[in-house]
């Protein structure tokens, strides 16, 4: 077993290796696309990297094949004075290796120590809390577009290490064709000829505002959660630009009350359908596989971080606009299944608000924390238990 820092071009291509020989036998997997994984870690794209930094690790076994991987990283602007200093584990893929595991945590966790962190959440993202973010715990089927997928023995690795269940993250689905657009259409009618109401939908044309605007319902609607990290208009402009090539403007819009901000929707079409066949590498062999699958494919799952509300304009009937705008024919038949993930268990109004819709839970992924410091005291947010659908719902 060899554990080697990675810094040049061989070493991130056996980096990308890692997981193929931990998935060979999984018919599920999709393997995230390379690209996106190394632009994660690249300081030119990721503006976490102005007040943060990452180490990345890939471990060969005894025959020298890249048998497991992980990535470390610290967003100082969250270990300020007075703070718990959080650091972050993620891209971890290993084979059934406890021996492996521990070597791999191990090398991440002196790493982070080294930078003054207290606590370790994993397997996490250096940047959006929106994908790559928990351990998949319940609800193994194939999965969604920028979303963790694993084998079930990772949790036994992570227990095993030192690491407890801390934060859970929902993802709920349902049919499209089963939510009551009819009944909140009228719903929506009838608010907008009483009140300053309306939806803008999303245009490249209007990038600049749409940011904007989306940065400053976000910040508000959720900026009062723990572990919150704010977006700028100047982030959200390059995940529009970087999503362009899938994107829909049928599936994204803002709400605006007396011409402010007051809510968004944001899903997008799961290209993991269209990309499984890359094995993580879009170039001149695979992407005219992706242009004839993405040509002649008709449905998709719509996948999203799902609705934001403005905290001073939740009374005011914003959420049926917003659903209102999804309720075209073309969005009905386009994508039948609405699956709305990164819901965080404890976050129990909008659980209730998505019940309501018809879209109830189907997969849980689960953030585990250590603490590095036996000072710190870890208080896990709350889980719900729910029924996992018909397999024929994933």
């Amino acid at each position: 077993m060899q554990i080697i820092e990675v810094k040049e071009k061989a070493d991130w291509k056996r980096f990308h290796q890692a997981p193929h020989l931990v998935y060979r036998d999984d018919p599920n997997w999709v393997a995230p696309l390379e690209v996106e994984i190394a632009a994660i870690f690249d300081p030119a794209e990721n503006k976490v990297f102005e007040h943060g930094t990452a180490k990345l690790w890939v471990l060969l076994d005894e025959r020298n094949r890249p048998a497991g991987r992980i990535a470390a990283f610290v967003d100082f602007d969250r270990a300020q004075p007075g703070m718990i200093a959080e650091g972050g584990v993620g891209f971890f893929d290993c084979v059934n290796n406890e021996d492996y595991a521990s070597a791999l945590f191990a090398e991440a966790e002196m790493f982070l120590k080294s930078h003054g962190v207290q606590v370790v959440d994993g397997p996490v993202n250096f940047g959006f809390r929106d994908k790559y973010w928990g351990l998949l715990a319940r609800g193994f089927y194939p999965p969604l577009y920028q979303e963790n997928y694993n084998p079930p023995y990772y949790e036994q690795f992570f227990v095993q290490n030192g690491y407890q269940p801390f934060e859970q993250i929902l993802t709920f689905t349902g049919y499209t064709k089963e939510i009551p657009f009819k009944r909140i259409g009228a719903i929506a009618e009838r608010l907008q000829k009483r009140q300053p109401m309306y939806v803008k939908a999303f245009s490249f044309k209007n990038l600049d505002r749409f940011s904007e605007d989306f940065a400053e319902i976000y910040n508000a609607s959720f900026g009062h959660y723990d572990h919150f990290n704010p977006v700028t208009k100047e982030v959200v402009a390059k995940m529009m630009e970087q999503a362009k090539p899938v994107l829909d403007p049928g599936l994204a819009c803002i709400a605006y009350y007396e011409d402010k901000p007051a809510g968004f929707v944001a899903l997008y079409p799961d290209i993991n359908p269209l990309i499984k066949h890359a094995k993580g590498k879009l170039n001149w062999r695979t992407i005219p596989m992706f242009l004839f699958k993405k040509r002649f494919t008709k449905t998709y799952n719509a996948k999203g971080m799902g609705f934001g509300i403005h905290p001073e304009y939740k009374s005011k009937g914003i959420f049926s606009l917003l659903i209102n705008y999804l309720s075209t024919e073309h969005n009905v038949t386009t994508y039948p299944k609405m699956c709305l993930a990164t819901i965080r268990g404890h976050n129990k109004a909008i659980q209730s608000v998505y019940e309501k819709l018809g879209v109830k839970p189907e997969r849980a992924h689960v953030g585990y924390r250590k603490a590095i410091d036996p000072k710190v005291e870890i208080k896990p947010f709350d889980f719900i238990e729910f029924e996992e659908p018909d397999p024929s719902l994933a």
